[in-house]
């Protein structure tokens, strides 16, 4: 029994020294609750992305590091001010564009209207006027089937199907009103420089007579005699005569009853009586404003540089700037019907004395030779060059078959060769 009390005192005397060991609470005072100075990092965090910082943030992206607003949110982080050099970009887009269709359906426009303004004319010379179908009168004309479109500029029309001509074929060339920057260059460069034109609208009308050449069903003869002759506006004489190769062989004259803005290019005063007929003498002095050229020719524009381009290939022209909305319709008219019918009066009455004729032949076998001597001397020179290339070719290839001694001795027999040569060149020149 003392040995059971003695061990239970043992017992409570190691609980007492283990709990004196113990560290007190003022020990643990660091690790207690955290003080109000010095908040938690994670209160902290949560408390940064609570609703109301969104809200009260006055900075566009509030605490650093995280947005603001949901993603696709962007008119919350950007505004329009940012973009003004693409707006500018897009607004000049935008402009250029809509000049760009504007001068495209300006210039059908146009085109449409001129057609339409003669077409009373058309559709009474021509059985069908157009790509598509025949008009037979004015109610079955349609300004769509008769004119096409060869680029925003160009348009071209066509009429056949009358006596004396195989075809007419219409060609209107517009200022470049779809393209407004090229249009300010040209008009700005021909302002400064007379050798660049000013930019104008042009009608080019051709009528390919049938010479001869008419189909079987078709009654009469349209053949005429070869000459070049031409009614030219003298602002734009010179032009003519520069760059059409047919003017350039014609003498230029002051003709009776013309007003003094017109000028007659021919190559014989009876054939321009002839063509001078009643109706066209009368139109042409009221046409000062538009009329530049109007041309009967038997030879090319361009100069020819073969025998066949020198072939009599017969055309009428008729050249125009596009009349101004204040010119009489009628006036147009008249003078396009003046034009069409000439073909008519060629072929009853441009059958010339052998007088007439032997100065015109006289003037085309002369450019014959001319064309050619300078075909001949061309191919000689041709000749000359191929030659010389095979001597060196046949030179090259014996020298190196050559030893180099051999060689020495063939290229200094060469070289007195040549001295030989030039010492009997400058002998004959003394």
């Amino acid at each position: 029994m003392a040995d059971i009390i003695g061990g239970f005192f043992k017992a409570a005397s190691s609980v007492s020294s283990i709990a004196s060991a113990a560290p007190s609470d003022d020990d643990f005072a660091e690790f207690a609750s955290p003080s109000p100075a010095t908040p938690s990092p994670v209160a902290e965090s949560a408390a940064s992305i609570s609703p109301l910082s969104f809200a009260s943030s006055s900075t566009p992206f509030g605490t650093p590091g995280l947005p603001t607003s949901q993603w696709y949110e962007v008119w919350e982080r950007h505004s329009l001010s940012e973009f003004q050099a693409e707006g500018w970009v897009l607004l000049l887009l935008c402009i250029v564009v809509g000049l760009h269709i504007w001068g495209s359906r300006r210039n059908k426009a146009i085109a449409a209207g001129f057609l339409a303004s003669i077409a009373p004319v058309l559709t009474k010379e021509f059985a069908q006027v157009g790509f598509t179908k025949p008009a037979s009168d004015l109610q079955e004309f349609a300004v769509e089937d008769a004119v096409k479109d060869v680029s925003h500029q160009e348009f071209v029309s066509y009429a056949t199907g009358r006596n004396n001509i195989a075809f007419m074929h219409t060609a209107i060339k517009l200022q470049r009103r779809n393209n407004p920057i090229s249009w300010l260059i040209e008009l700005i460069v021909s302002f400064f420089f007379d050798q660049v034109p000013m930019p104008k609208d042009t009608i080019t009308m051709i009528i390919q007579p049938f010479d001869g050449a008419e189909p079987t069903k078709i009654q009469g003869n349209s053949k005429y005699d070869n000459f070049v002759w031409a009614l030219v506006n003298k602002r734009q004489m010179r032009r003519w005569r520069e760059e059409r190769y047919d003017l350039s062989l014609t003498r230029t004259s002051d003709w009776e009853g013309l007003p003094e803005w017109l000028a007659v290019m021919g190559e014989s005063k009876e054939i321009g009586d002839m063509c001078l007929y009643k109706e066209l003498k009368e139109v042409v002095k009221e046409c000062q404003s538009f009329l530049e050229l109007l041309l009967v020719t038997d030879l090319p524009k361009e100069k020819p540089t073969t025998l066949s381009e020198l072939t009599a290939r017969k055309r009428i022209t008729l050249e125009i700037t596009l009349p101004s909305s204040s010119t009489d319709p009628e006036l147009l008219q008249r003078l396009v019907s003046a034009f069409i019918r000439l073909t008519d009066h060629l072929a009853a009455n441009a059958h010339f004395r052998p007088e007439v004729l032997r100065k015109v032949k006289a003037t085309r076998e002369d450019e014959t030779r001319k064309l050619k001597r300078a075909i001949e001397e061309d191919t000689k020179e041709e000749r000359e060059f191929k030659l010389a290339e095979k001597k060196k070719a046949d030179r090259d290839a014996k020298l190196r078959n050559m030893s180099a001694a051999e060689q020495k001795k063939f290229l200094e027999k060469e070289r007195q060769k040549e001295n030989k040569d030039a010492m009997k060149k400058q002998s004959r020149k003394a």
